[in-house]
């Protein structure tokens, strides 16, 4: 029996039910969280219940054994993130975040290790390419280390090279620091940094992934992963980046949610005569453009005065 000193573990096993049925990906996922809201579903037999009078509608076809393999691996996932000190982000429920609301195709749910307090603004986001210059390198981290002075939550994808810098930064400072997983919490990809994975839930910051344990990093995730970056971020800061790949994706999101994007370019490098960005390294080619588009320049020394406008 739960006294008033101690709480009831948090109980998902209804979200993560009709996350495990087949055939049920976001968009069905969603519908059926809709219409589950305001009933308490805790039992196999209500599940299997509620699932009954939603099929007709959602045009499904669920098998008795489906609901019944369905509810199983709930059980089993609910103890697990009870055991890993994992929580969930359910759509429909004050813990989901509401920016994620936004997004043309939002995640019903997502798994989260760490405090991730929602409450706690302005979020910024610190990305860029996985090759960065040494200039890029020190300029991701004096970008982080001002953003957490400044009291912001850094934002970024745990990725080599600019991820890697902005994170391992912002720990440094004994700052928050929140890391999109293209993968699950239990699989860190890439695998050299679940070290700092670690430091970063230890500092009080956390790991978020859409996907169940035991979910590999796929193609398609890297840039599901960037629209979560963009979507819980108050702004974005691209530090290198080539014309192509995922910091491009988090800028398209970005753009798409009204989040400004600002970036960063070493001064006295600029091209030469026509400004073409294919006279620059590959690494600065993407924020050269990103410039030419209208983004925002900025350095290090500015990250504290954004932050601050952003409480504004």
């Amino acid at each position: 029996m739960t006294t008033h000193h101690e709480e009831a573990a948090p109980d998902w096993r209804f979200p993560l039910a009709v996350a495990r049925l087949h055939h049920v990906g976001r968009r069905r996922l969603r519908l059926l969280l809709q219409h589950a809201a305001g009933h308490h579903v805790t039992s196999k037999d209500a599940f299997a219940a509620f699932i009954e009078a939603s099929a007709g509608e959602l045009k499904m076809t669920v098998s008795a054994a489906d609901v019944e393999r369905a509810w199983t691996e709930a059980v089993r996932l609910n103890t697990a993130c009870e055991r890993r000190g994992w929580h969930l982000w359910v759509m429909g429920t004050p813990t989901y975040p509401p920016e994620l609301a936004r997004l043309h195709d939002p995640p019903a749910l997502l798994f989260v290790h760490g405090p991730a307090d929602l409450a706690v603004r302005p979020r910024v986001a610190i990305v860029g390419t996985r090759e960065p210059s040494p200039w890029g390198d020190a300029t991701a981290r004096a970008c982080a280390e001002a953003a957490v002075d400044a009291g912001a939550t850094v934002v970024s994808g745990l990725a080599w090279g600019i991820d890697t810098a902005a994170h391992t930064a912002a720990v440094g400072r004994q700052g928050r620091t929140w890391a999109m997983l293209p993968s699950s919490l239990d699989i860190i990809y890439p695998s050299s940094n679940t070290a700092l994975a670690d430091r970063i839930v230890h500092h009080g910051g956390a790991l978020v992934s859409e996907y169940p344990p035991g979910t590999h990093p796929h193609a398609t995730f890297f840039v599901e992963r960037d629209r979560l970056q963009a979507a819980l971020s108050d702004a974005v800061i691209v530090i290198e980046t080539g014309l192509k790949g995922g910091t491009m994706h988090t800028v398209r999101f970005a753009r798409e949610l009204g989040v400004p994007v600002h970036v960063t370019f070493p001064d006295g490098a600029e091209p030469g005569p026509g400004g073409r960005a294919d006279q620059l390294p590959e690494a600065q080619q993407g924020t050269w453009t990103l410039l030419q588009q209208g983004a925002r320049r900025l350095a290090a020394a500015g990250v504290g005065d954004l932050v601050r406008s952003l409480r504004r």
